[in-house]
């Protein structure tokens, strides 16, 4: 359709006029389709600023401590009396008690203390109790007990997801 302005001008104003009468909806579409986008950008904005904020999380290590049972006690305590037959071992249910009545024994009773840890693979000993001369009718003792060790690692962004 041709406009002759200087002819037909009013033609020109009901062109003007129903283009005018689309121009809200024109505006409407715009809006929803700016909407849409920001609303996908602010999506994508919170999704990079969490993945950022679990790359900069340190990783958490925690030791959890397990005692050893009776029959374990049992085996190393049997172990340990074969090292030295001067040196009385005895297994109790939570520990193990190695101790001389000799004082002249005092490198056996080391050997055998300091041997406990050396034939064990996963467990690790502590002396809960040691006398290293006149104690109680012995001349040497000590009491051990042992745990096993697990470390376990909470790598970054591994949460309670």
């Amino acid at each position: 359709m041709k406009l002759d302005l200087k002819n037909n001008s009013t033609l020109w104003i009901t062109e003007a006029s129903r283009l005018m009468g689309l121009a809200p909806v024109f505006a409407m579409m715009c809006a929803v389709v700016m909407v849409i986008l920001a609303a996908f950008s602010v999506n994508d904005f919170l999704r990079t600023t969490e993945i950022e904020r679990k790359s900069q999380e340190l990783p958490e290590f925690t030791l959890k401590r397990v005692p050893v049972g009776k029959v374990v006690y049992e085996d190393y305590a049997r172990v340990l009396a074969r090292l030295s037959p001067d040196v009385r071992v005895v297994a109790n249910r939570d520990s193990i008690k190695i101790d001389i009545a000799d004082p002249s024994k005092y490198a056996e009773f080391m050997y055998v203390l300091n041997s406990i840890q050396g034939i064990s693979k996963d467990v690790v000993w502590h002396a809960e109790e040691i006398c290293l001369a006149g104690c109680a009718g012995q001349a040497s003792l000590a009491t051990v007990k042992g745990m096993t060790e697990k470390v376990e690692v909470k790598l970054r962004g591994q949460g309670d997801e």
